[in-house]
């Protein structure tokens, strides 16, 4: 089943997808997105403000009360910098469980410069699968009002297409998941030698000797041809 916030998700989406600059703004009891988009129409610069909140229930009185705080906001901080002119639109866009008929009634109600500028009220029930909100009518001539509701029908589609949508990234979700890296076995570490301890190169055994060479030859005492001395005085 699709949440509000499933939906309201959908809608900043859809935002940055069209070139729009998103920002979450506390307004009232509800914290909303807000989308901002400056196009040029038929030589006209139009300014859009979609504002779009998430709540339990949608009544009239809700309603009302958002759209003309989404509209004070966008003109207090989001179009004072390019100007606040005719050709500025605001589209306030409430998302809830249950939708009252009355909400539904000024939701689908023409609109009106009542706020300075136009201002579009959304209301959506997920539950019961219905977006309300007029896109009908000539205010501005058909190329600025077909722009309008192009903006409109497409920040705030239907609650079938966005539980479509849900779906479709649910299930990719499984597929995308990270693959998980097998443990890297770690190497013994070498053993370290106590302190003052000096490496010892091993010493092998001695090379085994080799034959003996040639030896002089012994002769006896005196040598051959040399007479015995005579001894000496000290008999020697």
């Amino acid at each position: 089943m699709l949440t509000p916030e499933q939906y309201l998700g959908a809608v900043a989406e859809r935002i940055q997808r069209s070139g729009g600059r998103l920002n979450s703004v506390q307004i009232g009891p509800a914290t909303a997105v807000v989308g901002l988009f400056t196009e040029s129409v038929m030589l006209s610069t139009m300014n859009y403000a979609v504002v779009a909140a998430a709540v339990p229930e949608i009544t009239a009185a809700a309603l009302y009360d958002f759209t003309g705080r989404a509209t004070q906001h966008a003109r207090a901080n989001v179009m004072g910098t390019v100007g606040w002119t005719a050709a500025s639109v605001v589209i306030a866009g409430l998302i809830g469980q249950r939708v009252y008929p009355d909400a539904a009634q000024a939701a689908s109600a023409k609109s009106g410069n009542q706020f300075g500028g136009e201002t579009r009220m959304v209301a959506v029930d997920v539950s019961a699968g219905q977006m309300y909100a007029w896109v009908g009518g000539k205010l501005w001539g058909a190329a600025v009002q077909g722009s309008v509701n192009a903006k409109l029908t497409f920040c705030f589609p239907q609650p079938a297409e966005v539980y479509q949508q849900v779906q479709w990234q649910q299930a990719q979700a499984p597929q995308q998941q990270p693959v998980q890296q097998q443990p890297v076995p770690q190497q013994p570490v070498p053993q370290q030698p106590p302190p003052g301890w000096q490496h010892q190169t091993p010493v092998g055994p001695p090379p085994a000797a080799g034959p003996q060479g040639p030896q002089p030859p012994n002769y006896p005492y005196p040598a051959p041809g040399y007479p015995p001395q005579a001894p000496g005085p000290y008999g020697q």
